[in-house]
């Protein structure tokens, strides 16, 4: 066999194939078997005829026919073989350019991964905000854990204000007709909290219990229902009662009773771990900012046509992602596909920009890799798999299992290609 190598460009190429001597011989010695087992002639079994009369009745072409399928896969392995370089995207098609006794010649037509343009992606900076967390950031998110643990006491008079909590009997009307999830009953709502549509909230400031009144408030035009998007409605409201909180003091015993962590037994202790972890948070926001900024980048940068297959297959991982966490959150997906006002074929066409700009990121790390020569070692994928098994608290055999050393080679290749570059 010999084989010839082309690429055609846009991640088309050709792989040609030459199947002659003894291969192609045998080739067809083992296809006229397989026709003759199934051929019936009068007076013999079904495929006991003798070969010479076997031979008169079948033609030539389809004995060579069956042995181009025959042989095609071992044709293709042994081109593949001959050029390892070549990274298949989807299955080949095979086209037959000359077909006799003596040779055959197959036409691989092949979808390649496509080749990158590597701009100068060293010039790419990477570049994190600094951080700060000062003490009045500390001061509000103390005050929120005390807004968490306050207690809800009811007033015995007075109108809604502000930041009280408002048990309302609740119903909507659109042209004087009850739309469908618009009711609630005994319905606690805090005021200020933005929960219900806006101008809704601010309308029941100044309520008093037991007082009833209309609100005439507008869908915001993104709503995700349909009919009701953008639409003036009435709530016809009934305060049933006035709930205010009354914040816990701030001392030592209070930080015990939250229990934000184990080792945080004072007001100054838990001031200092709120700042500790409110730094570390936002390092990693800017950290992740900086970073999808260094991507944004390189995507400039770098250059790559890709072809449509690769976008296809990604935006339909990236459509089981979004479903399985979709489900997992208790809806069906055709609920979903109602409450957006969407199908199946439109949520996946909103994703697919996002699954083209995975591909391209993932191409152009790839390229990278190669041309800044990452590796991945022994030793690497060693200490990643404890790391792994340390933190899901299993055996580390066991996420050899679930994970292949191949895919998380692929994946430490990436992250390890992605520090270099920050560096």
């Amino acid at each position: 066999m010999k084989a010839l190598y082309e690429a055609k460009g846009n991640s088309q190429a050709e792989l040609r194939v030459t199947v002659d001597g003894e291969t192609w011989k045998k080739a067809q010695e083992k296809a006229f078997k397989k026709i003759a087992q199934n051929l019936q002639l009068k007076g013999f079994r079904k495929g006991h005829a003798p070969a010479e009369l076997v031979r008169k009745r079948v033609n030539p072409r389809e004995v060579l026919a069956e042995a181009v399928d025959a042989v095609a896969q071992e044709a293709f392995n042994f081109g593949l073989e001959e050029y390892k370089e070549i990274r298949l995207i989807d299955r080949p098609l095979l086209d037959v350019e000359a077909l006799d006794e003596e040779s055959v010649s197959l036409l691989f037509k092949l979808t390649v991964y496509p080749d990158v343009e590597l701009g100068d992606y060293k010039a790419v900076e990477y570049k994190e905000d600094k951080v700060s967390v000062l003490k009045k950031d500390v001061d509000r998110e103390i005050e929120n854990i005390r807004q968490k643990h306050a207690e809800e006491v009811l007033k015995e008079e007075g109108k809604v204000e502000n930041g009280n909590i408002a048990v309302i009997d609740f119903e909507g009307f659109k042209d004087g007709v009850a739309f469908e999830g618009g009711k609630g009953v005994e319905y606690a709502l805090e005021i200020g909290s933005g929960t219900f549509i806006p101008g809704f909230e601010e309308q029941i400031i100044g309520m008093e219990t037991e007082e009833e009144k209309d609100i005439n408030v507008t869908f915001p035009e993104n709503y995700g229902v349909a009919e009701l998007a953008g639409q003036p409605v009435v709530f016809h409201v009934k305060v049933d009662g006035i709930k205010e909180k009354v914040l816990p003091e701030l001392n030592d015993e209070f930080v015990q009773e939250v229990n934000i962590a184990e080792d945080v037994k004072t007001v100054d202790e838990l001031t200092k771990h709120l700042k500790e972890q409110m730094k570390a948070q936002r390092k990693s926001e800017a950290e992740e900012k900086a970073t999808n900024k260094l991507l944004d980048d390189l995507c400039e940068v770098c250059k790559v046509d890709i072809p449509e297959i690769m976008i296809e297959d990604e935006t339909q991982r990236t459509f089981e992602d979004y479903a399985a966490r979709i489900q997992q959150q208790g809806l069906s997906l055709d609920m979903y596909y109602r409450i957006m006002g969407t199908d199946e074929k439109g949520f996946k066409e909103q994703l697919k920009p996002e699954a083209e700009k995975k591909v391209r990121i993932r191409l152009i790390l790839e390229a990278i890799a190669d041309d800044m020569k990452v590796e991945v070692t022994e030793d690497d994928l060693k200490e990643e798999y404890e790391a792994m098994a340390k933190q899901y608290g299993m055996e580390v055999d066991k996420i050899k299992e679930l994970v292949p050393d191949t895919y998380l080679s692929d994946d430490l290749k990436m992250r390890k290609t992605l520090e270099a570059l920050k560096k």
